[in-house]
């Protein structure tokens, strides 16, 4: 199953209902522990029908909602495959499922739109990135996190050099659709690009290969990772127009690794890039905790998040404000224990930064900046 991408994201907090359920679920990959994982789904489906019927869904209302959940108790194959977390989306119009690389807390929240601040951690410090596995032989894109990987079904792109070669005009041809034949095609080893019409080759059939992966990459901003021998990556670099290609890749022959292998290599270059911006980011909100730059205060940061103006967030991870905002007024309610129509202050603020630009870091406690379970860096210093 592919991973959530940010224009899922962005359609999911654009799908506002009265009765907008979500939820979320450790599950289990192997071990005893698969067993268990839907029980734990059927009381969190109990627990929705309950929150629901206290909003005021009607008994019909919640049972047609909640449905597809009950439908996954009793299928076997679905929990045999699993990942760290499971996500579901649920409103009368249908649901949206996730398996997802994440270890979520067990939640329900019903409210009038979903409730996404747990899945921020794929674009951010535990993000999911792209990583091409690219040989002369074969053309592979994966999608990925530190934990998981998956290959992307590539259509558009043409799968080898060889491929590539069948046409007489590779500047004119070259515009690919996946092409099957008879006879034998030429398999490339060696170890450089060999002479100047070779090479030349190459570059053409880079060149398409960086053109098919517009529709796969256009809409993201995650990082891609080149997984090949060396002397192809220069030659790749040349080519690319992904604005997130990073500048160091994983060298050696990726026909010959397995994707788990693959993943740790890449995951080694996309950890590092997240640990320089998360410290950067600890940096800037220090030097500037005590300026019109920055605040901890929930009253002001919400609304600046709003107004598109929070630059970084920093969230504490499972943690939850109920209240009410008007975004109108600026009037905002905090609550101890989640009253009718409340919504989760911290949810809000964290998606409404992430839906505008901005970064969102979601920490342990221990590991935020201030005592308070928010604080955010501004674009410009607020007026006071």
């Amino acid at each position: 199953m592919p991973l959530l991408s940010q224009s899922e994201f962005k359609r999911l907090s654009q799908s506002a209902s009265d009765y907008s359920t979500s939820i979320y679920l450790p599950t289990h990959v192997a071990g005893p522990e698969i067993q268990q994982d839907p029980i734990r789904l059927k009381n969190l489906l109990n627990e929705a029908e309950t929150k629901l019927s206290e909003a005021g869904l009607d008994k019909r209302g919640v049972q047609q909602q909640l449905q597809p959940g009950f439908d996954l108790l009793e299928d076997d194959h679905f929990w045999r495959h699993q990942s760290q977390g499971l996500a579901l989306f649920l409103t009368t119009e249908g649901m949206d499922l996730y398996r997802l690389p994440l270890a979520f807390e067990s939640l329900v929240v019903v409210g009038d739109r979903f409730h996404l601040k747990p899945l921020l951690p794929l674009f951010f410090s535990d993000r999911y990135f792209y990583l091409l596995a690219l040989s002369q032989n074969q053309v592979r894109l994966f999608q990925a996190t530190r934990y998981h990987i998956s290959e992307v079904d590539l259509q558009g792109v043409p799968t080898s050099l060889a491929e590539a070669l069948r046409y007489d005009d590779p500047e004119t041809q070259l515009q690919f659709h996946n092409v099957s034949g008879s006879g034998s095609v030429p398999n490339y080893h060696g170890h450089g690009a060999g002479n100047d019409d070779n090479k030349e080759n190459i570059r053409r059939f880079l060149r398409v290969v960086n053109e098919g992966l517009h529709p796969y990459l256009n809409q993201e901003d995650s990082p891609l990772v080149i997984a090949s021998v060396d002397y192809l990556q220069p030659i790749y670099r040349e080519v690319n127009t992904y604005p997130h290609l990073l500048e160091e890749g994983v060298a050696g022959n990726p026909d010959e690794a397995k994707p788990d292998d693959l993943r740790e290599a890449a995951w080694e270059k996309v950890a590092s890039l997240v640990e320089a911006s998360h410290q950067q980011a600890m940096e800037q909100y220090h030097n500037l905790e005590r300026t019109d730059q920055a605040s901890d205060r929930l009253s002001e940061l919400l609304p600046a998040a709003c107004r598109g103006q929070v630059d970084v967030l920093f969230t504490q991870a499972n943690a939850h404000c109920w209240g009410q905002f008007d975004f109108n007024s600026g009037q905002l309610q905090q609550h101890d224990q989640p009253q009718p129509q409340d919504q989760d202050l911290l949810d809000l603020v964290a998606v409404q930064t992430f839906l505008q630009g901005g970064t969102v870091y979601l920490l342990d406690e221990e590991a935020m900046p201030t005592q308070t379970p928010a604080a955010a860096v501004y674009r410009y210093a607020l007026a006071s």
